[in-house]
């Protein structure tokens, strides 16, 4: 392999590094239902389309470059792009919190089915709602979007850089309030929903001690949060888009 070759197959490897690390933590793309063949042809996909645009950035710096400066490039390519991907990923790591507090609170975290971007098992709901929330993520272009604050964070972070974890874990902090405080305040109603109900029949209960208020409670707890869901639903889902949408513009 010629000098030149060897130069841009080390670019490129550079390029492959931020934006398949972003690709293995992307909501959506993270699952495990997705196969690693499909992800893994996908990043360099992206890659390869990405060198003609970025090539000028690291041609000097991969130039007779040695291992002692290469290892250190590539790793602050791979954690840059960790730190990408996971600030979308938060928001979904925190609606699924959230709606399994939700399930938990509604009793329906006894009907089980099949998870969606985790290995373990989740509640029907969360499935439902998660399901949901990932094929938005698309249909609405917001990984596209992902993918454009990736393309421009070689403005914002230059390679060859140096990784600076403070700064690093601000932002994630910063990202986590957001989408911990956008998820409670779509999961709010069901949460107050559920305390209002429990609330009610633990004064019944105490009225009528001989009576076992328990077992006509779960039932209509489980009926008020299927009519809530009926009723919410679409600006449930609506409000989760829009929140991530808002972000990821910025």
């Amino acid at each position: 392999m010629s000098e030149l070759a060897a130069t841009y197959v080390l670019a490129a490897f550079a390029v492959f590094c931020r934006i398949g690390a972003c690709i293995m933590v992307m909501p959506g793309l993270s699952s495990p239902r997705v196969p690693v063949r499909a992800r893994l042809f996908l990043a360099i996909g992206l890659s390869l389309a990405c060198l003609p645009l970025l090539h000028d950035r690291f041609i000097t710096l991969v130039d007779n470059g040695s291992i002692a400066r290469l290892i250190p490039l590539f790793l602050f390519e791979f954690l840059n792009g960790i730190a990408i991907g996971l600030t979308a990923r938060f928001f979904f790591l925190m609606l699924e919190f959230l709606l399994s507090a939700v399930a938990q609170a509604i009793g329906l975290a006894g009907i089980a089915g099949m998870p969606i971007e985790e290995n373990g098992g989740e509640p029907a709901l969360v499935t439902l709602l998660m399901a949901a929330s990932i094929f938005l993520f698309f249909l609405t272009d917001l990984h596209l979007e992902v993918l454009r604050g990736l393309v421009l964070s070689y403005d914002l972070v230059a390679p060859g850089g140096t990784f600076i974890p403070r700064l690093t874990l601000v932002e994630i902090t910063d990202v986590l309030t957001g989408a911990s405080l956008m998820a409670l305040r779509l999961a709010g109603p069901f949460l107050v929903l559920s305390i209002l109900v429990n609330f009610a029949f633990g004064l019944a209960n105490k009225m009528t001690p001989m009576i076992q208020i328990y077992f006509a409670a779960m039932p209509v707890l489980i009926l008020l949060g299927f009519l809530g869901f009926a009723v919410l639903a679409k600006p449930f889902l609506q409000g989760f888009v829009l929140g991530l949408s808002d972000y990821l513009s910025r």
